[in-house]
């Protein structure tokens, strides 16, 4: 059985895939047929209302885990631009499941990347008041994870939101 879904997800690769029927195993099937550059290129081909690569980060933002465990496979095959978006979701994902992304850290990225750098991009309502509000709701979430085996990356994480939030508010 397992072997039909790898052939019908393998030949799915040659037409083009639909936002709404990407699923994590679907993902991770095609990075196991393919290398990372060219599943996150085939992901990031249709921007607009369909855009695969924009239903990931939405995934990934919401701190769904099973799609954050994707985020090492898929690294490797980001451009600037895709890095940079796949970064900007994490820091959203902090609010909805720190552990998750504070997992990713150091092994993938550094705490200033998501946790400084991307809190200064995250979705705000109000320049000043939206970013703050937000990096106060990330520095609650973070601070709350008491894991021993995340507790270099959670404190790493803390100050660089710290000084975002000093940056927000000069």
């Amino acid at each position: 059985m397992r072997s039909l879904t790898v052939v019908t997800i393998l030949a799915g690769l040659t037409s083009p895939i639909l936002a709404a029927d990407l699923t994590p195993d679907m993902l991770q099937a095609m990075l196991a047929a393919q290398d990372a550059a060219t599943v996150v290129q085939s992901l990031d081909n249709r921007p607009g209302a369909d855009d695969p690569w924009a239903q990931v980060l939405t995934h990934m933002r919401a701190g769904e885990q099973d799609w954050l465990d994707l985020v090492p496979l898929l690294a490797p095959g980001t451009d600037a631009g895709t890095a940079d978006a796949l970064r900007m979701a994490l820091s959203q994902a902090l609010t909805h499941n720190p552990a998750g992304v504070l997992g990713l850290i150091p092994e993938r990225y550094s705490a200033s990347a998501i946790c400084r750098d991307g809190a200064s991009a995250a979705p705000v309502t109000a320049p000043v008041t939206g970013a703050v509000d937000f990096i106060d709701d990330a520095l609650v979430a973070v601070a709350a994870i008491l894991d021993p085996a995340l507790m270099p990356a959670r404190n790493a994480c803390i100050q660089a939101l710290g000084a975002a939030r000093i940056a927000a508010l000069i």
